[in-house]
C-alpha cells in the first residue's frame, strides 16, 4: 500500500516506565493462575490422571446408579449380563467424557494464559506510547477517532508485538555466558549482558504458548505448522498422520499430548518476562504521523 495522503514516515522516540506497582500486579496473578489450575486437576482430574482404577470405579457405580435409577431390575425375567454390559459401556463412556475434560480444561487453561500476557503487554505498551511526556517529546498528538477501532488494531497480534519490541531495541539483562561457564574467567568478563527481548528462552517460551493456543482455536494451519516444527511431540499421530488433520476438529478429540505439555512452564515464562521487565528503557518506531493537522498525529 502507498502512503496516505497528508501523512510522512518519522522516527517517533518513547521513553518506557514499568513502575514497582504494575510489576508487582503483572507478576502475582501468574501465581493465582497456577494455583487455580493446579487445585482445579487437584479435586476434578487427578484421579483419572493418576489413579484411573479409582477413577473407573466411579464410573461404574455412576453408571450403576443411572441403569437402576431408569429401570427396575427383575432378576427372574432380565438377563443380567445385559445390564451388566450396559453398566461397563456407560462407566467407559464417562471415563472417556472425563479424560476429554481434563484434555480441554489444559488447552483452554493456556489460552487463557497467553490472553493474559498478550492484554497485558498491549495495555502496558499503550499507556507509555501514548504518555503525555512522549507526545510533548516527538511533539506530536496521540488520538483514538474510534477507540474500540483503533485500541483494537493497536499490535493485536503476537507478531506486531515481536515486531515493535525487536524495533525499539527493548532487552533483559541476563547473565553472560561465557562468564557462567567459565568460572575461572569470570573476572575478565562482564557477568551481565543485554539481550534482546525477542532473542531469549523466555520469548520464545511464550511464542510456544500462542501457537499452542491458536493450533487449539483453529486446528490445521499456519500456527500448527510453526508449532510442529519446535514441539512435534505436543501431536498426537497415527504412523505420519497428525490425528488433528485426520479428525478435523482439537476441542472434541483428543488429538494433542497434553500430558506432555507443561502449565506451569509457560506461567513461569510469563512471570519472568515482567519480572525481568526494566523500570526504565527507550526505543524509537518508524510510524506514519498526519502532518495535515495542526497537532502532529500518528495514524494507523
Amino acid at each position: 500500500m502507498g502512503k496516505k495522503k497528508g501523512t510522512e514516515k518519522q522516527l517517533v522516540h518513547f521513553n518506557l516506565y514499568f513502575s514497582p506497582f504494575f510489576k508487582d500486579s503483572y507478576t502475582r496473578i501468574y501465581d493465582v493462575l497456577l494455583e487455580t489450575y493446579n487445585r482445579t486437576y487437584d479435586a476434578i482430574y487427578k484421579d483419572v490422571k493418576e489413579n484411573p482404577e479409582v477413577a473407573y470405579k466411579a464410573c461404574l457405580n455412576k453408571a450403576e446408579e443411572d441403569i437402576f435409577c431408569r429401570a427396575v431390575f427383575n432378576s427372574e425375567y432380565d438377563d443380567g449380563s445385559e445390564y451388566y454390559e450396559q453398566i461397563q459401556n456407560n462407566a467407559v463412556n464417562l471415563m472417556q467424557e472425563q479424560s476429554l475434560m481434563h484434555y480441554q480444561f489444559v488447552l483452554m487453561s493456556l489460552s487463557n494464559l497467553y490472553q493474559v500476557f498478550e492484554q497485558q503487554l498491549r495495555k502496558w505498551l499503550f499507556k507509555e506510547m501514548t504518555h503525555h511526556h512522549n507526545e510533548y517529546l516527538n511533539q506530536i498528538k496521540f488520538t483514538l477517532n474510534n477507540e474500540e477501532k483503533d485500541y483494537g488494531s493497536f499490535y493485536s497480534q503476537f507478531g506486531a508485538l515481536r515486531n515493535v519490541i525487536e524495533e525499539m531495541k527493548l532487552t533483559f539483562t541476563m547473565p553472560s555466558p561465557i562468564a557462567s561457564n567459565l568460572a575461572e574467567w569470570a573476572g575478565w568478563f562482564d557477568s551481565e549482558v543485554e539481550v534482546p527481548i525477542v532473542e531469549t528462552e523466555i520469548w520464545k517460551t511464550i511464542r510456544e504458548c500462542n501457537l499452542l493456543s491458536n493450533t487449539f482455536k483453529h486446528g490445521s494451519g499456519p500456527a500448527a505448522i510453526a508449532l510442529y516444527k519446535i514441539r512435534p511431540e505436543y501431536f498426537e499421530t497415527v504412523s505420519d498422520t497428525k490425528l488433528m488433520n485426520l479428525y478435523r476438529t482439537t476441542n472434541m478429540e483428543e488429538v494433542l499430548s497434553v500430558d506432555k505439555i507443561s502449565f506451569e512452564k509457560y506461567v513461569m515464562a510469563m512471570k519472568i518476562f515482567w519480572g525481568k521487565l526494566k523500570e526504565r528503557q527507550s526505543g524509537s518506531v518508524l510510524l506514519e504521523v498526519d502532518i495535515t493537522s495542526e497537532e502532529k498525529e500518528p495514524t494507523n
